[in-house]
């Protein structure tokens, strides 16, 4: 970030030093796109995981991808770079899919149990919110690195973040597990005695 704005400043024909103030005022720009970045990602990642819950078999696989696709459009709109859905699904498939190919089994399967009356319901229920969130939560974190090193929908290499991507599916389910616990405390405190 501070490599473009020295760039700026010669090309304006000023020094190429940059200032301490505006040193701090770059990193806290930087910092402040980061926070709004990480804001909508446990934003989305929420919405995916109550997409999930959808009862209908497929259709939560749809309502799922959909998020994600909506979470990586604002993302790129946050960091002022463009946007474009063939690209974007590809990268998601291939992310999803090949780093996590047994999870994406496991969603639809999941997914297609639902069928089963009670039990398919409940497995989907107890499991695929924290699959669905650490994916989705990893697919924006993947995304937010690349905007911000500059990248675009056009020039990300699935190779190139698979690890990153498996690291942030990692915190992701933490940080699912987590919301979950936080969601299940809040609501047995807060149920009215019959």
């Amino acid at each position: 970030m501070s490599k473009s704005i020295s760039s700026e400043a010669s090309e304006a024909g000023q020094s190429s030093e940059l200032s301490d103030s505006e040193m701090a005022a770059a990193a806290a720009k930087a910092t402040e796109l980061d926070l709004k970045a990480e804001s909508l990602i446990k934003t989305y990642m929420m919405a995916a995981g109550a997409a999930s819950l959808t009862p209908v078999p497929l259709v939560d696989l749809a309502a799922i991808t959909g998020v994600q696709m909506r979470m990586i459009q604002k993302l790129a709109e946050h960091y002022g770079k463009s946007y474009s859905e063939s690209p974007v699904g590809n990268t998601i498939a291939s992310l999803g899919g090949a780093a996590v190919g047994q999870s994406g089994g496991v969603l639809l399967g999941i997914s297609l149990a639902k069928t089963i009356p009670g039990i398919g319901w409940m497995l989907g229920i107890v499991s695929m919110p924290v699959l669905v969130g650490a994916s989705t939560y990893a697919i924006g974190h993947v995304f937010a690195q690349h905007f911000k090193k500059g990248g675009s929908v056009f020039d990300i290499g699935v190779e190139d973040v698979r690890g990153y991507y498996k690291e942030q599916v990692e915190k992701g389910k933490d940080l699912a597990k987590s919301l979950k616990r936080d969601i299940h405390t809040f609501t047995a405190s807060n149920e009215q005695p019959a």
